[in-house]
């Protein structure tokens, strides 16, 4: 049928070529080839392309107050960015409106109080915080520090956590739970062991909890360990014996947007001397399940 058609149009231009055969000029025939691919391409719907969306999460590294330097946790940037993860660095002073997460490693100094005024209103608007604070004996006390958690009911130990009598520094934890939301990094996760060394212990605040915010403990001591008194400038720190005590926990609070806090002990298990170290990847992995939890709720 298709093939009809074209040798009428020629037909019909030899006819009307006859027809102004007076004129000098004459009208040239198409040629058949051209026109059987004009008539093709006309079958033929043009080609869009597909348009992908990728999604990102933006991370802020705290640099305020000595935290530790950025260049010791190449290996972990590198390993969050393949997730999806755009690693940035600010003081709390200059945090911008696109921040997602902050993380703030091992500051050697409070923050002061206006600071802890602008990580309270960037956490009312439902911003994340992952605050890693290692056992230390400096006598720095973290009173505007320790006020932010204490809106996410959780509360500083100023402590060191140790087995007594036990030559090797490490101490497998326990696994107590996810919250929800939560998925494991890797399936074997759950059953994973996981390690840490040089940490401190931080309490849960049942007086400050309420219907709409949620905490718990993630990873927790067994109970003969001790947390001997470490840094800080209380007058009468106290020992914790023969109790398990809380290492790595979380924090949400519907109220304020579905804001999440996740508080760790330790650290060392994320500079790059020990990241490829078998004793750190189960601690690693709970690390990166936790960021993915604040990705979960998409405060922003």
């Amino acid at each position: 049928m298709k093939y009809k058609k074209i040798l009428f149009l020629i037909l019909f231009s030899v006819l009307c070529t006859g027809c102004q055969a007076e004129t000098e000029q004459d009208t040239a025939l198409p040629d058949l080839d051209s026109i059987i691919q004009q008539e093709n391409a006309s079958d033929t719907l043009p080609e869009t392309e597909t348009e992908t969306e990728k999604f990102s999460e933006n991370i802020y590294y705290l640099t305020s107050h000595q935290t530790e330097s950025s260049g010791n946790l190449t290996e972990f940037k590198a390993h969050i960015e393949t997730d999806g993860f755009v690693w940035n660095e600010c003081e709390i002073s200059a945090i911008p409106d696109d921040a997602n997460i902050l993380i703030y490693y091992a500051p050697q100094e409070d923050c002061t109080a206006e600071e802890y005024q602008i990580l309270k209103d960037y956490t009312d608007r439902g911003g994340d915080i992952m605050l890693f604070l290692p056992a230390s004996e400096s006598e720095v006390r973290y009173k505007f520090l320790n006020r932010l958690l204490e809106t996410f009911s959780m509360q500083i130990d100023y402590d060191k956590v140790t087995i007594p009598e036990q030559n090797f520094d490490m101490i497998a934890l326990q696994i107590i739970g996810m919250p929800e939301r939560m998925t494991a990094y890797t399936e074997s996760m759950m059953s994973d062991p996981v390690y840490m060394r040089n940490f401190r212990s931080f309490h849960m605040l049942g007086n400050y909890a309420t219907d709409e915010l949620f905490v718990d403990a993630m990873l927790q001591t067994p109970s003969n360990v001790i947390g001997e008194p470490c840094g800080g400038t209380e007058d009468d720190p106290l020992t914790y014996e023969n109790e398990k005590l809380n290492v790595l926990l979380y924090s949400r609070d519907t109220v304020r947007n579905n804001a999440c806090m996740v508080v760790c002990g330790a650290g060392e298990f994320l500079l790059n001397e020990n990241f490829d170290s078998d004793m750190s990847q189960g601690a690693q992995n709970w690390i990166y399940s936790s960021l993915n939890w604040f990705m979960s709720y998409n405060n922003f």
